[in-house]
């Protein structure tokens, strides 16, 4: 399977009723997504068992979804799931697929106008690939990013470093087709860096993030983004570090 940059891997639970889609798509515009439908189990339960209790169920359900997605032209695959562990099936499937991003859909009701994506830019990360992902995600859309830097030293040397960070991403997504002018870019020294990025958060429609540890469950579910997860219903796209 040839690796596609361009394709997302989205979890949904179908255990329940549907929530999403025309939502997610208004926010974050895709061309390629696998929809990794999922039902969790407990854990005295067979596997076996609950898919010939509840596929039926199930395959309506992320059919649904499927609908709402290829209606709009996204290229989609699919695969049913009866789980005991969401993370490592996350893990698992985005290697499977050869994903290059994960979107944990968000609840929230899509913007009036156009989507606002705030991007949580890390120096230790792997800037080449987010950037990357971003030109190849939005520089067909309208779609407004906003580079976010918190730490919470005030160094003169580290502020200006990271300040000739941000404007390099930002020459770099210009020069992948995102104009300037739908590019902003912040560091903020305010306080605590986690608390500072929830409370910026609220003003955006979604939230970008890369992975920053060794395992893909601990990058995608680590303590920042645990935190935000908890804290937000904004979907949240996490960007894998190239291998």
């Amino acid at each position: 399977m040839t690796p596609s940059l361009g394709r997302v891997l989205i979890p949904v639970d179908v255990s329940e009723s549907p929530s999403l889609g025309g939502t997610l798509i208004e926010v974050v515009p895709l061309k390629k997504a696998v929809l990794l439908g999922y039902w969790p189990i407990p854990d005295q339960s067979a596997p076996d068992q609950a898919r010939d209790q509840f596929e039926e169920e199930a395959q309506q359900r992320l059919q649904t979804i499927v609908d709402r997605f290829t209606d709009q032209g996204v290229e989609v695959q699919t695969e049913l799931v009866f789980t005991k562990d969401r993370n490592q099936l996350i893990d698992t499937a985005t290697n499977k697929y050869e994903c290059q991003s994960v979107l944990i859909p968000g609840t929230e009701s899509p913007p009036s106008g156009a989507a606002r994506g705030i991007v949580l830019v890390k120096p230790n990360a792997d800037l080449d690939r987010i950037v990357t992902i971003l030109g190849i995600l939005f520089a067909e859309s309208d779609v407004e990013l906003y580079l976010f830097h918190a730490v919470e030293s005030t160094n003169e040397h580290l502020h200006d470093a990271t300040e000739y960070m941000l404007r390099g991403l930002v020459d770099r997504l210009s020069e992948l087709g995102i104009s300037r002018d739908r590019i902003e870019w912040e560091q903020s020294t305010n306080g605590e860096p986690t608390d500072v990025i929830l409370s910026r958060i609220s003003d955006f429609d979604f939230v970008v993030m890369s992975e920053t540890k060794p395992a893909l469950r601990e990058r995608i579910f680590g303590t920042v983004q645990s935190k935000i997860a908890n804290k937000t219903e904004k979907p949240l796209l996490t960007i894998r570090t190239s291998k």
